[in-house]
Parts: structure tokens; sequence; C-alpha cells
């Protein structure tokens, strides 16, 4: 197709609808030909030039007469107004044709609109009086992929997916992919762009496409584009100021051209300006319910964006509210959906109020289920093994018990014996234990520690955080703290994972770790080191080469990892770790998709295994009744949301009902207390394999009873489910069901009433005394405000300043491996002779400090910082690489440090992981002499570490 080869040129008709007055909708036709865009671009230039032939000579006299220069301004000045030309023409079409899909379905968004809104009627008035030829696009499903996808066979799923995408687009029309995480949202996006540039025809070049996304999904964006459609050119445009600034002066002056521009929502951002003064076909985003709150940056931002479409790619397009809905038709939709419709979106449904308009959803559901192509892995056939999810109830430690029950009264003095249970006779306590029953007492006979858990501060968060690990709360980690049993003893829910992990690493499985809390992730890498498991950690925080390489070396076949940590929001979106068989929810999200989408990391197309999902929850606790609560909100999510487009309305709704009923048997425990769960004692002597077959009994307690209890069949219980379903939804949309943080094992703990106001009027005395300290301190004679309120502060002139542990250097040069004259690299042990590195004598004298060649890619000579912070060097040669350059194949990994640069005293850098290059790789095998004196060396430093340590 011609159209989309010439986005607009102005800025805010990413959706290709002017946001100032319906009338600017120039009436054309989307599917004009080639031949029509040929003509305008020659009627332009005829234009430009007059027919007559006189003139003609004329002309050409006098610009034989002009300077070069001269003349090839005045070219260019008239190739860029025929190309304005065809660019209008393209965009007026694709107006036209989005026009006529509005007028055809004006009843979908009708009843989302305020009634005093006419833009629906201005449109079908300019339909009606248009003299265009153009017609309705209906959907065709494609019989193959585009030629242009070559990394292998779609699915014929995915080809209906890629069939929905062309119907939209011919209909000039923005869109949302909803599939479930793991069906291949990329690919299709990618045979989408691969389709319209087999169909763009007539002169002029192609915009390219904009794909904005996460950081963790950066590198697979990279990866599938390089393996579906090899023939496109992607650029990554991402890094520091300094690389972005790059990246845009080679781009201005043609040194790097590209099909499809790869970049994240942090780098759009920073970069907003420059990519709203560019022209693009289709802007992606990918996890587009980043957008879903108009108030972020990032949402702001992205408005206004100039690309002729848009297209949203999201697992969990409808999450919590109908405002999150409204956000994201307003980036598609910008000129229907205002600032006036969003008001209705709030005013039809608002929990805090328990305001709901079931008509609205209604009317929500029928326009997602047209503008939005939503699959699961129910609904369509995938070599994907079924993944199983089991909800372990785990019994609360002395520890947690003593900190939950503490911060639940507010009282200095605690009595363990009133808390913990009588033990049994057998019940012996190892070293771990013993540990943490000392510490406690310890708490219980301070009481000045309780100055600070007494603060004012969210008592929900703090009881979800003494369910993951007491050590979450201030003050009631040992101090000094040091790694020991007493980590595992404190929490019961590592104990089970310390059960767990006994039992499935060395089957050779991988494991998915996620947790909410970074704090926690920190207490998971403190376990991992006491039982010596090697790990890989994944948060917000991860730089970009560092996900890209963790990822790498967990996905190769013989990996040095066996756990991944990772945090639930800001690290697990869209990245691929199929090599993992089990994932653990150590916690649990409000928001239950972002649960979804952590479990998606590992079942997702490529999995060839049984996924074994286990989500762990403290029993009785506030986790135990926001498990319900989630419940609840995922059953609304599946209500609001359609799972597959309008035309297969039957098995819609045969699915959302399987779903609904996999929902509504997984129950909580929150207000039921079953004599036969399992107690502390017991849950400490168990097999692992006991406690879940255990968790296996009560996961389907709901039906199991109903159906003890009436001897109903399968249909009646389902039936009975639904309509207990039908009674929540109405508490859920009243706003009834709320977690009550006093809950706890079935019993409401009471504040002391004759405590609470003095308590109160104690807080705020010392929250006075705290604002009437005086902050400012002289630091070498200036006066400032002191960072920290207290004795330390006052002591900050005299504090003397650290000096910075200097390591010391080899002595052989890193590239003839010879003594001599050597110059030390400023940054890392390494040395090296100036003229091996291709400096004179006299450069070397001149320059205050040099550092060695593994500070700089070998191919492309980008340095650390502008590689995006990591680069990647050789143990046995002078060569480094940054994450572009490195080869495709397996890594020869070494890992964060060298023994021999440990003996020297540098231990491991965020910056530089070390491996065995691909030349030096088939060197080892060339020359055996040359690898066994390396081995002597490496041997020798791995001795020298351990004396060291000892």
């Amino acid at each position: 197709m011609s159209t989309a080869s010439t986005p607009p040129l102005t800025t805010d008709c990413g959706s290709g609808v002017s946001d100032s007055t319906p009338s600017e909708w120039v009436a054309s036709d989307v599917d004009a030909s080639a031949a029509d865009v040929v003509e305008s671009r020659e009627h332009a230039l005829i234009v430009a030039s007059p027919r007559s032939p006189k003139r003609k000579r004329a002309v050409a006299d006098d610009v034989e007469k002009e300077e070069t220069p001269v003349r090839e301004k005045r070219v260019k000045r008239e190739s860029k107004k025929a190309l304005t030309i065809v660019i209008n023409a393209a965009r007026a079409s694709v107006d036209a044709a989005r026009k006529r899909w509005f007028s055809r379905h004006s009843d979908l968004f009708a009843p989302l609109l305020p009634a005093s809104s006419v833009l629906l009627d201005t449109v079908r008035k300019d339909v009606e009086n248009s003299t265009d030829k153009g017609v309705y696009t209906p959907l065709h499903e494609l019989d193959e992929q585009p030629k242009l996808v070559q990394g292998g066979t779609m699915k014929d799923y995915q080809l209906h997916g890629l069939s929905f995408l062309v119907w939209m687009y011919k209909n000039g029309m923005n869109c949302i992919l909803g599939d479930e995480m793991g069906l291949g949202k990329t690919l299709q996006t990618l045979s989408l762009f691969a389709y319209v540039k087999e169909n763009v025809t007539g002169i002029g070049k192609q915009d390219p496409h904009l794909v904005v996304c996460p950081l963790s999904v950066l590198p697979s964006w990279l990866a599938e584009a390089a393996r579906w459609i090899p023939s496109f050119k992607t650029l990554r445009f991402h890094g520091q100021q300094s690389e972005r600034k790059r990246l845009k002066e080679a781009i201005r002056y043609s040194e790097i051209e590209f099909d499809i521009c790869i970049t994240t929502y942090e780098a759009y951002v920073a970069e907003e300006s420059w990519f709203k003064s560019r022209r693009w076909t289709y802007c992606v985003l990918d996890e587009g319910h980043k957008i879903k709150n108009t108030d972020t940056n990032i949402s702001s931002k992205l408005q206004g964006i100039g690309s002729l479409y848009r297209l949203i790619l999201t697992g969990t397009p409808v999450q919590n509210n109908l405002v999150e809905l409204w956000s994201i038709l307003h980036w598609l939709y910008p000129a229907l959906f205002t600032a006036a419709s969003e008001r209705l979106f709030k005013d039809s449904f608002d929990l805090t109020r328990g305001v709901y308009s079931l008509a609205f959803l209604k009317s929500a559901e029928r326009l997602l289920s047209t503008i939005m192509l939503r699959r699961t892995k129910a609904t369509v056939e995938l070599s994907v093994p079924p993944r199983e999810e089991l909800t372990v109830f785990v019994p609360m430690t002395e520890a947690q018990r003593f900190w939950t029950y503490r911060f639940l009264t507010k009282l200095d003095a605690v009595d363990l014996k009133d808390i913990f249970p009588a033990k049994s006779e057998n019940d012996t306590l190892d070293k771990g234990r013993r540990e943490v029953h000392a510490q406690l007492a310890a708490h219980v006979r301070d009481n000045s520690s309780g100055a600070r858990w007494k603060k004012l501060m969210n008592l929900l968060m703090q009881l979800r955080k003494i369910c993951d690990h007491p050590y979450l709360i201030d003050d009631a980690e040992p101090t000094p703290y040091s790694i020991g049993e007493h980590l595992v003893a404190s929490s019961s829910k590592l104990m089970l994972l310390d059960k767990l992990l006994a039992n499935i690493l060395p089957k050779g499985e991988r494991v998915l770790i996620f947790s909410q809390f970074t704090g926690m992730l920190n207490l998971l890498e403190d376990f991992m080191v006491l039982r010596d498991i090697p790990y890989a950690r994944l948060d917000g925080s991860t730089t970009r080469p560092r996900r890209t390489l963790d990822i790498k070396l967990f996905q190769q076949e013989h990996s040095p990892y066996q756990v991944f940590l990772v945090s639930t929001r800001a690290g697990g979106l869209g990245i691929n770790l199929t090599k993992a068989t089990t994932v653990i929810m150590v916690d649990s999200d409000w928001n239950p998709q972002n649960d979804l989408q952590a479990i998606a990391r590992a079942h997702r197309i490529g999995q060839t295994k049984v996924v074994k999902v286990y989500r762990l929850i403290c029993r009785g606790s506030v986790e135990d009744q926001m498990l319900d609560r989630i419940r609840r909100k995922l059953f609304l999510s599946v209500k609001v949301m359609s799972s597959d487009n309008a035309s297969q309305d039957e098995q819609n709704s045969t699915l959302k009902m399987s779903e609904l009923m996999d929902i509504l048997r997984k129950g909580s425990s929150a207000l039921s207390c079953n004599i036969d769960e399992m107690d502390l004692p017991q849950f400490l002597k168990a097999p692992i394999v006991e406690i879940l077959d255990a968790s296996r009994e009560n996961d389907d307690v709901r039906a199991a009873k109903l159906k003890r209890e009436e001897g109903a069949d399968a249909s009646e219980v389902d039936q009975r489910l639904l309509a207990d379903a039908e009674e929540e939804e109405r508490k859920l949309l009243s706003g009834v069901a709320q977690v009550q943080s006093r809950l706890f094992e079935g019993k409401v703990i009471e504040r002391p009433k004759h405590a609470s106001n003095v308590e109160i009027a104690e807080e705020w005395r010392e929250l006075q005394k705290r604002s009437r300290v005086d902050r400012i301190v002289k630091v070498d004679g200036m006066e400032m405000i002191a960072d920290y309120m207290g004795p330390v502060a006052v002591s900050l002139a005299s504090a003397p300043k650290k000096s910075r542990k200097k390591w010391e250097h080899e002595d052989w040069c890193i590239y003839c491996r010879d003594g001599g004259e050597l110059v030390l690299c400023a940054t890392c042990p390494r040395v090296f002779h100036g003229a091996c590195q291709g400096l004179t004598k006299a450069e070397v004298r001149r320059a205050p400090t040099l550092a060695c060649g593994q500070h700089v890619c070998a191919s492309c000579s980008r340095n650390t910082a502008d590689a995006g912070g990591m680069i990647f060097r050789c143990r046995t040669c002078p060569k480094a690489f940054c994450e572009d350059c490195l080869p495709p194949d397996d890594l020869n990994a070494v890992g964060d440090v060298l023994p021999e640069f440990q003996m020297l005293g540098y231990g491991a850098k965020g910056a530089a992981y070390y491996i065995y290059c691909a030349e030096c790789v088939v060197l080892r095998k060339e020359n055996p002499k040359w690898w066994k004196e390396w081995e002597k060396e490496f041997a020798h430093a791995e001795r020298q570490v351990t004396e060291m340590s000892r």
C-alpha cells in the first residue's frame, strides 16, 4: 500500500485524527493505488516546473548561469515541496478511511462519550457528503505470512493476529493487541511491519517505525527483529546523553539509516522533542499499560507523537478501573476521548464511593472486543505444556508472630508465652531458632527500641513486610548483622524456600523467584550466599548490559546460574526465561496482572516442560486477606475484558466462563481456621513433599465442600460458585470488600484503648522535639543544613576523608606478555607498553593518566559509559566488547571478578564482566601449550586467593 509510506507532518496526529476540529479530516481513500501517489508527486514536480518549452529553455539558461550550491538548494526545495504534497495526500487517505470506520461503528463509541459530543454526528455527515470512492475494508484472513518474515513459520493464531492488524491498518485505525503474555505479540508486530513494507508502492522511501518499550525487553526486541525480519535495519536508541547525541548526529548526516527505531520509555522522555520532530509510520507502545495514568510524565510526553498509526501491545489492557482504560483510549483516539469523556469514565466506576454502572461496563467491553484482539493460552493451540499453580499456606515463625503482635498492640513489652503456642515435647530448637529467640527476648527487655516501630506509619505495608521477613522492619535484624542460620529461622517463607530448593536444584532445574520488595531481594541474596547457590538478580536498578548478560547466561544450555531473583514490577516485563521450570512468588501484588506477567516469563512459547508455580502466603495474615481481594479483582477484570474478538462470541463466552470458574475455585483461608492445618512444629519437621501435598488438598476446598454437602455434579457446583461470585462482584463494586489489618489468624486484635491517645500525643511531642533540633552545622567554616539530625552531624567537620583503596598492578604487558618500562592502567590492574597500544613516548609523557585497551570496545570503539555501563573484557587478551559487538553464540563466561585481580586487591566492578573472546577460544584449541601456561597462572592466583581468605 502506498499510503503508509508518508506519515503526517503535524505533531499530534499519531492517531491520524486532528485534535483541533473534526473538519480537518480530509476525505480521501486509504487504499489509494501506487499510481495515485506517483501521479500526485509527478503533478507536484510539474507545478514546480512550467510546461512551456520556451519557458523551460529560459529557465535552463538561467540555471546554467547560477552557481552549483544555489542550483542544488533550489532542487532540494522543489523536491521537498513535492514530498510534502505526497505526504499530505497519504495522510488525507488515512483520515478518510478512519472516518468511514468511525461512521460504521459509531454505536460502539457513542455510549462512552458525553451526550453533548457532536463529533460522531459530524463524522457521519462528512462521510455521507464525501465524493471520494473509498470503501470500508472488511476483515480478511491472510493465508500466508509476509515474505520478509524469514525466521520461521508463524503459528495459525499469530497469522490471525496479523490479519486483524492488517484489517485495522487498511481502515486507518489504531488498535490494541492484547494477547496474553507469551503468545508472540512481538512477532505479530514485526510481521505487520513486513506486510506494510511489502505492500507499499510508489515513489519515496517509507518512514520508519518507532517502538517504545521497557528497558528489560529492549534486547528481546533487537534479537527478535534480527531473527524474524533480517532485511530490516534496526536502531537501538538508548544510552547516556553522549551516546544519544552521537546517534542523533549520525542520523542527521545519514550515517545511520534504519527501518525500526527501538527505544525505552525513559530515553523517549529524555529526547521527546527529537522523536516528535520526525515522522513515523507506526508508533508501538510495548507493555502499553504504562500510560494507564494520564498524570504521569511518560503518558503526557507520548501525547502528540507524529506517527501515522498507533498500536498498543499489552497482555493486561484492563487492570484496576475504567479511568485507566480511558487513558489508553485517549492515546489511541485523542480527538474522540477528550477530557470531557474522562469525567464520564470516572463517574461510571468509582470503588471508593461504591458507584458503578453495569451498562457502561458492558459498553466498554463491546468497544474493546472490536478494537482489541485478545487471546489467551487456553484458546490457542500451543506446544507449551500447561502450568501447575499451587498456593502454599505457611504458618508464621516466632519472630513473625512477635512483630505482628507488636505492631497491632503497640505495646513496649510483649509476653512471648501469650503469643506463641505451647511447644510440643519433641520440638527442639536448632541453632538458627535459638538465635532468633535470644534476639526477641532482647527486644522485649529493651523498651527504648520501641521508639521507632511506634511511629505513625502504614500498618498494612509493615504487616506485609513481616509476612515476607521480619528483617524488612527497622531495628528487627540483629546488630551487627551477619549472614547466618537466623536468617532462615526468622521467616517461614525462607524455611519453605530452603526445603523447596533443596528438592529442586539437585535435579538440574532452574528457578525464578519474584518479590515486589527490593529489601526482600537483598535478603534472598544473603540466603543464596548462605546456601552457596549461584544466582542472578534483576530489578529496576540493573543496567541494560547486565540485564542482557544475565538473561543470556541463564538461557544458555550450560548456565552458571540456578536461580534468578526478579523484581515483580520493575524487572520482569517482557523478558524470556523459558529455561526455568519453577516459579516462586514470594509475595503477591495488589494488581493481579503484575503477578501474571511475572509467571509468563517462564510459561510462554519456547517452554518445553511443565511450569510449576508456587505462591507463598502466611496463613491467617493480611496477605491471606489480600489473596481473596486480588481474586475478586481478577474476577472483575475478566468480566470487563473480552477474551477474543467479537467475531467469536460463543467461544468468547465459553472461555470467559472457564476463566471465571478457575478464579473462583481458588479461595482464601483468612476467615476460616481449619484445625487440621499444619502448625509451626509440624511445618519444621515435615518434608517438602508432605507440605505441598497438604496444600494441594486444601487448594480446591470450596468446590469440594459444596460438592460434599449437596452431592451435586460439576455443573451444579459451577452454578453455585457463579451465584456466589455475582454476590461477591456486587460487594466489590459497592466497596464492601476490604482488607482488615487487625484481623490476624481469624481474630481481631484490638489496640489498647487506654494507651492509644497517650501514644499519639507522645508521638506528636517526639515529632515536635525533632523539628526544633538545630540542623545547621559548620563544615570548613561554612554553615549548611546537615543531612542527618543527630550527634553525627556535629562531627562532620572533623570527620576524616576516606581514602580510596588502591590496588596493585600486574607485572606483564597485556599485549605482548613481557616486562620492561610499563604504563599502569588508571582504572584496572592491567599494564602495557606504550608502543604496544600505539602510543608514542611523547604521548605517554604528556598524558596525566592512561587506560588500557580493555575500557573501549574493540569493534566500535565506544567506551564503557557509551556502551551502557558495562564492557565485556577478555581474560587472556587485550580485547573487550560492548553488548552489541558480542558474538550471538553462547558466552564463554568467566565471571564478575578474576582471581588474579583479587590477589592484587581489585574486586568485582559493575562496569566489567570477564569472558574468553571467540579468538582466544579458537587459539586455545590450536595452541594447547599457550593455554597450559595460562592455566598455571590461573591456578596460582586461585591458591593465593584461597590463602588470603583463611
